[in-house]
């Protein structure tokens, strides 16, 4: 009687459903990412471009209407407005006395006990040299300057979120053996699953922006055969011509006031 194979052994390496599954949520992770990273670089790019063309007019408008503001008031036509209430005025020396000076601010509390002990853990529990591989050290590395500059600015709380990431993440679990694998493949799904939902969040929250609601008027007006984006910098230049005309006049019929 031939000896029984044990038929799982002759498997394929990628036929592993495990493997294969976390594979998949690593692409769409990645693909996801990557999705995140365009739509930004999208919206960053109509930003700029408005910036740069409607942004500047805006200001030279902003300009032209304050100037217009003030010959206006010098000629008589505007009532000044009236500034606040000399009673409620602030006297500066007496801001001065209670108002603690530059070098009272720089003065920083003394490093707490229980600060001392949460970088410690931190230190202890991320530290580079405790590390598997390059990539581990790196990682290690840039936890490890966060947690400097936490300790730094004298805040525990942050401490606190980076040794409980820290403590949550795979490469927390230390160990070959099959226990320690199946750890942090469990713990490596799960902060997955968890980056997943905060692209998500960040989509949302990128499509109620201004910049974005702009995108969407843009492109629909393109769908319609014509440009919002040239149609409001023609608005604006219209505005400073307009502006700027009735600065030019008023100077004109009142010099003397201006």
């Amino acid at each position: 009687m031939s000896p029984m194979i044990d038929q799982s052994a002759l498997q394929p390496a990628g036929l592993d459903p495990a493997r294969d599954r976390r594979a998949q949520r690593e692409a769409h992770l990645a693909q996801r990412e990557r999705d995140l990273s365009a739509f930004k670089g999208e919206l960053q790019q109509l930003q700029a471009r408005y910036l740069t063309a409607v942004g500047g007019l805006y200001a030279r408008l902003s300009e032209l209407e304050a100037e217009l503001l003030e010959a206006e008031i010098r000629a008589g036509i505007r009532p000044a407005p009236r500034g606040p209430d000399s009673s409620c005025d602030a006297d500066p020396a007496s801001d001065a006395a209670a108002s603690p000076g530059p070098s009272s601010c720089s003065n920083r509390p003394a490093t707490s006990d229980g600060l001392k002990r949460v970088f410690r853990d931190v230190a202890k529990a991320i530290h580079p040299d405790l590390a598997m591989d390059d990539p581990a050290r790196c990682r290690r590395h840039s936890l490890m300057a966060e947690a400097n500059r936490a300790y730094a600015d004298r805040d525990e709380d942050r401490l606190r979120l980076i040794l409980r990431a820290w403590e949550r993440s795979p490469e927390s679990v230390m160990g070959d053996d099959a226990d320690a694998f199946r750890q942090r493949a469990q713990r490596k799904a799960a902060a997955i699953d968890e980056r997943l939902i905060e692209i998500e969040a960040e989509f949302a929250d990128l499509r109620t922006s201004a910049i974005f609601r702009l995108k969407n008027k843009i492109d629909e007006a393109k769908s319609q055969g014509w440009d919002l984006f040239a149609e409001m910098i023609l608005q604006v230049k219209r505005e400073v011509s307009v502006t700027s005309a009735r600065l030019a006049s008023l100077r004109r019929t009142h010099p003397a006031g201006c």
